[in-house]
């Protein structure tokens, strides 16, 4: 058995996280290519893909242009066979780069992911916990969260989901077993929306990172207009991850830059920055 290994690049305030199976079987969860970081993405991508010359799936966890920007160039470098989403309209609708997504979309094929499905790619199991669902309307509520398992070890990819989806439809339904995780990949590049429950203004929400139990928790981030990520969020992501073996508890790609997460196949993961 051979290990599976996930990038998480640094392409600034979005996501782009580079899925590559034992089984060869590659996934893209989400890109945020630009005309800054075009160059430097497409370097990286090459030497994590490999001998890897197609990208078997492209999931995209909701249409919002940060997390779809520049597939079609990635596209005509790895073609994307099959793109998948939760088939909810972004915020962006107007946008180029919504319109782009959606032209390649129809182009190499669409995919509806449904919340509380699975699948097994090769030895691993992949899980979506959350996707559209009629007790959110926000379009970042509708991400898909995707949880990646294999050989004892689980990363979960949290899209940009607010506490809402995780109170109302994905605790309810996960056993404690299946909630937690190793590593996670905090929501909306570490906005306060993962805890802040508007109508509670004397506690956090906390029930869903306690029953996730990270050991570390990854932000992807860079400069921005909104102050993310948000100071109390970095400080509950640390306080709710127990720490790597070094004792780390909370890593950004704005300070860390890219990170190759390796879940090995005879049980344990490790982490490298600045790749």
């Amino acid at each position: 058995m051979n290990d599976l290994v996930i990038h998480f690049l640094d392409v600034g305030c979005g996501n782009m996280t580079l899925i590559l199976f034992p089984n060869g079987t590659t996934y893209l969860y989400d890109c945020n290519l630009t005309d800054d970081n075009e160059d430097q993405v497409l370097g990286y991508l090459g030497t994590a893909m490999g001998s890897r010359t197609k990208i078997q799936a492209f999931i995209c966890s909701h249409r919002d242009a940060d997390h779809m920007r520049g597939l079609r160039t990635v596209h005509d470098a790895y073609p994307v066979s099959e793109i998948r989403d939760p088939a909810v309209p972004g915020t962006s609708t107007d946008s180029p780069e919504y319109k782009d997504y959606m032209a390649l979309r129809r182009e190499v094929g669409g995919k509806t992911i449904e919340a509380f499905t699975k699948l097994e790619v090769g030895d691993a199991m992949v899980r979506y916990m959350n996707a559209a669902n009629k007790e959110c309307s926000d379009a970042n509520d509708q991400s898909v969260v995707m949880k990646v398992e294999y050989a004892g070890s689980g990363v979960l990819l949290a899209g940009d989901t607010s506490f809402l989806p995780w109170r109302e439809c994905i605790l309810p339904l996960y056993s404690d077993e299946k909630l937690r995780a190793n590593i996670l990949l905090g929501a909306h590049h570490g906005s306060l929306t993962f805890f802040d429950d508007p109508n509670d203004d004397k506690h956090y929400y906390t029930d869903h990172i306690k029953k996730i139990a990270p050991e570390m928790t990854l932000i992807s981030v860079g400069p921005n207009v909104w102050d993310l990520p948000d100071e109390k969020a970095v400080e509950l992501y640390t306080s709710y991850s127990s720490g790597s073996k070094q004792g780390n508890k909370v890593f950004r790609t704005d300070e860390k830059g890219n990170m190759k997460l390796t879940l090995k196949a005879v049980g344990g993961w490790s982490l490298s920055v600045n790749q």
